[in-house]
């Protein structure tokens, strides 16, 4: 045997304990969770010779193999299952669990399952309980005189912390917005719920990426957003933007970067209301993060970034800027030199990097945003990204390891963009299924 392909293969399997899944194994054979080095071993020579024997030595070598098919009944259960309970490696992100929830709404919104009553019936999801839930996680310090509309109150000693928006889970304790059904006729909302005031604490603050999330989620579940507290959201927004043009993500002073001015942008185009915005101050923080090859980077002087490139492009886009800013000292060539160039098959998010499942979309809507993803290999493209479809349903960030959530709605969002496997169109700059947007217009 030639020693080079045989280590390749070799290596290109790591155990569980490590991290990754050592697949393919023979049909019936567990992975296991820890293993001495002798189980180890064994399982790595299993592994390389079930690769061995799969392939003819008569194969054409140089011929390009088939995309795997699209397994859309198991992407279904997959995350229709992850709505419902999530393995235990996720609990580290249950100050994020409002983002998780979009992932899966969003990737079943894609695959039509939200329209289907009969299909969400018999995968127990229920749609109002879902709202209800993503409503007990809004905050507000804004009472609402307005008696068609059942707003959160909060106590006159919280009204230092007032804020409006949503947080991303129930991780600080205290209460927080209950909802309760109710059969009177004396709702005026439609909605079948009442809002019962609550008393707001120190630390109950909104997070401006779960209030995106939040917005994009109610729309794809149907809500009519009157129990939204829009003016809230606003207000929120312009005590989160720095002086530099970013924002921050919380009010008690956090990081702060590009992904989180996209966020802002996309609750205001959202919203229909940019007074929340310095949309100068927005345009040349963008600026201020373009790196020399033409990307852009979360902060100034880092290096460009396939995620942030996305999040500025995204956000000119929503702005109406994107045209006049990038044919200056021809940034737009630039950049759509660096986009085509991350692609390896599948798309690098930085150069000297592998090819990642997310950069699909990242890269892949940036130059959709700007109008040129035909320069793509897109065949070559979504060939990765179905490669990397699991056993369990969802996709991995690289062949061989197991699925998660965000990898799985971005290649999702690749593959609506993509038009190849029958999914509901996305709005490419929002993030969201395209048809779900249209409640925006009542803001209009």
């Amino acid at each position: 045997l030639d020693s080079t392909p045989c280590l390749s293969v070799l290596f290109s399997f790591r155990h569980p304990a490590l991290g990754r899944v050592s697949r393919p194994l023979p049909h019936g054979k567990e992975p296991h969770r820890t293993a001495p080095a002798t189980e180890f071993l064994h399982d790595l020579a299993l592994a390389f010779l079930h690769r061995m024997s799969s392939s003819s030595p008569t194969d054409d070598e140089s011929a390009p193999s088939s995309p795997e098919p699209f397994d859309r009944p198991r992407h279904i259960r997959y995350f229709a299952h992850s709505l419902k309970a999530l393995p235990a490696a996720y609990a580290h992100l249950d100050t994020n669990r409002l983002t998780l929830c979009h992932f899966a709404v969003h990737s079943l919104d894609l695959l039509g399952v939200l329209d289907d009553e009969d299909l969400l019936e018999k995968l127990e999801i229920r749609k109002d309980e879902i709202v209800n839930w993503i409503y007990s996680l809004q905050v507000s310090g804004h009472d609402v005189d307005d008696e068609n509309k059942q707003r959160i109150s909060r106590s006159s000693e919280s009204k230092e912390y007032d804020t409006g928006g949503f947080k991303g889970g129930s991780f600080l304790g205290g209460p927080g917005a209950q909802y309760v059904k109710v059969t009177s006729d004396t709702v005026s909302d439609g909605s079948g719920y009442k809002c019962l005031p609550y008393e707001g604490f120190e630390y109950d603050h909104c997070h401006v990426a779960m209030t995106y999330t939040a917005l994009c989620s109610l729309a794809a579940l149907g809500d009519d957003l009157s129990r939204f507290d829009r003016s809230g959201a606003i207000q929120s927004l312009k005590k989160l933007q720095l002086d530099d043009g970013s924002f921050q993500c919380i009010h008690f002073g956090s990081e702060n970067d590009m992904r989180f001015l996209f966020c802002a942008c996309a609750i205001s185009h959202t919203l229909n209301d940019w007074s929340g915005v310095d949309v100068d101050k927005a345009v040349d923080f963008i600026r201020s993060c373009r790196s020399y090859d033409g990307a852009i980077s979360l902060l100034p002087g880092q290096e460009g970034h396939g995620g942030s490139t996305f999040c500025a492009i995204s956000a000119l886009t929503l702005m109406g800027k994107a045209e006049d800013i990038l044919t200056e000292d021809g940034w737009r060539d630039e950049l759509i030199r660096w986009c085509v160039s991350r692609q390896l098959g599948g798309m690098q998010g930085r150069p000297n990097k592998v090819e990642d499942t997310c950069y699909s979309y990242w890269i892949g809507g940036t130059l959709r945003l700007l109008g040129c993803d035909n320069v793509l290999d897109q065949e070559a493209l979504t060939s990765f990204v179905l490669s990397c479809q699991t056993d369990m349903g969802g996709f991995s960030k690289v062949q061989g390891v197991y699925p998660d959530l965000l990898h799985s709605f971005y290649s999702m969002a690749w593959l609506s963009l993509s038009s190849s496997q029958g999914l509901n169109d996305l709005h490419c700059a929002l993030g969201m299924r395209l048809a779900p947007s249209s409640i925006f217009e009542q803001f209009k």
